[in-house]
């Protein structure tokens, strides 16, 4: 990702801008995984951390700006805080400072423990917006601003609390953990919008929060870092940090790095034309190569959806089989870098007919259909459904840790019925026939 004003002249700056580093952040959704991803796993939001760290340096960074949610909670653990200050030592000893706003998840009033800063880090208040001047060789290059969360439930629009840029200060920035917009699939902490940002006249805004990495708005530019390391299957792809350049004119180029060390990824393949176990093996085989391939050296955790139609529908389903083919992919993980761990195979595989020309049959089979569409097309086909369940969701123990069936998952458990009888009677007629 890269956007820029103008041509580059001479640069005259450069800083690196992260956010939602959520060290010691426990990964979500697993199941069946080996000790050895659990180490590595348990690492990757430090090991994320220390490669920001180490573009800083590799960049020749001035600075490092952090929007937020350095740590998972509001009581950090003493490993995690001592992971971050070492990373902050080796940024001091390279002559590369920090600025910090604090979040949702670590507000101010949450547990630290009593350690001792670099002194050219500074982490910014969370009563008041404060701002903080950037000299380089003994020429102020930038003001930075930035205000942190003192509480988590923010629900105040702090942009509003940033006073205007001036007309000769130097380049201004803005840091905040916030919610630009609707964001939908985020809480709406220090909601604010782009028109907000825009009313301040600054040129650079380093937001945090919103975990997938984005420029927003390039005049001036608002931009998402995203977090550095993707932590469940709904934060797929590349993660990581922007690379800011700023030349003598003020113009700005912004470049998206990854730094994730461990990478999720949820793919779709297709069993359309495959008639036997070998096949399928061998494409998620060929998809898990290519996958190791693309990686970078980074471990890559996936997740493969089955779709199409065919004959194989009927061995999919067989009890154990898609655990048993899981299970065995696994075992051939050596779990050096770049390797692919399979973390699941989902099936959402049709049988080897086309359901719309059935219906257009006049026999038992569209008949069929037709009870089966009455049934869907109306809550009172649906909730009937509830008598033949209430053996398992109305009595036992089981019932208190099982949802009910919404009307879409009971339509589903209609459908997949449908066509478990629509095939068993489709072979009774070929084999009839033949």
């Amino acid at each position: 990702m890269a956007t820029e004003n103008e041509s580059k002249n001479d640069i005259n700056f450069i800083f690196v801008h992260a956010a939602d580093l959520h060290l010691d952040s426990p990964f979500h959704g697993l199941s069946g995984i080996n000790p050895q991803l659990s180490d590595i796993m348990t690492k990757a939001t430090f090991a994320a951390y220390n490669n920001i760290i180490d573009l800083c340096i590799e960049k020749s960074a001035d600075f490092l700006l952090i929007a937020g949610d350095i740590y998972d909670s509001a009581d950090k653990s003493l490993y995690a805080q001592l992971k971050f200050l070492e990373g902050l030592k080796r940024l001091y000893d390279a002559g590369i400072a920090t600025y910090i706003t604090h979040g949702n998840h670590d507000p101010l009033n949450g547990w630290s423990a009593n350690l001792e800063w670099p002194e050219n880090v500074k982490v910014f208040d969370g009563d008041n917006v404060e701002t903080v001047s950037v000299s380089k060789n003994g020429r102020m290059i930038a003001n930075i601003s930035g205000m942190s969360y003192r509480t988590k439930h923010i629900q105040e629009n702090l942009v509003k609390r940033f006073q205007q840029k001036d007309s000769g200060s130097p380049y201004a920035i803005g840091m905040l953990h916030c919610t630009v917009g609707s964001a939908e699939g985020h809480y709406p902490y220090a909601p604010c919008t782009v028109k907000d940002l825009k009313e301040t006249n600054y040129d650079y805004w380093a937001l945090g929060h919103i975990h997938q990495p984005q420029v927003i708005e390039t005049e001036p530019f608002i931009v998402y870092s995203g977090n550095p390391q993707g932590r469940d299957p709904g934060e797929l792809g590349e993660r990581g940090c922007m690379v800011v350049e700023v030349d003598n004119k003020g113009n700005t180029t912004v470049d998206f790095i990854p730094v994730d060390s461990v990478r999720w990824c949820v793919d779709e393949l297709s069993i359309n034309g495959l008639e036997a176990e070998a096949e399928l093996i061998k494409i998620i085989e060929e998809r898990m190569e290519k996958l190791s391939e693309i990686s970078g050296g980074r471990y890559v955790i996936c997740r493969f959806v089955l779709r199409g139609r065919s004959s194989l529908k009927r061995i999919l389903i067989k009890d154990g089989f898609l655990k048993d083919l899981v299970q065995h992919l696994r075992d051939n993980c050596d779990m050096s870098p770049g390797s692919v761990w399979l973390e699941r195979l989902e099936d959402e595989t049709s049988y080897p007919f086309e359901r719309e020309g059935l219906l257009d049959r006049r026999d038992f089979i569209s008949d069929l259909l037709s009870i089966t569409d009455e049934i869907c097309s109306g809550e009172d086909g649906l909730t009937e459904l509830d008598d033949p369940l209430h053996e398992l969701f109305g009595k036992g123990k089981i019932r208190h840790i099982l949802m009910s069936l919404d009307n879409e998952e009971r339509a589903k458990v209609i459908r997949t019925a449908e066509e478990m009888l629509l095939d068993k009677l489709i072979q009774e007629a070929d084999h009839e026939n033949n």
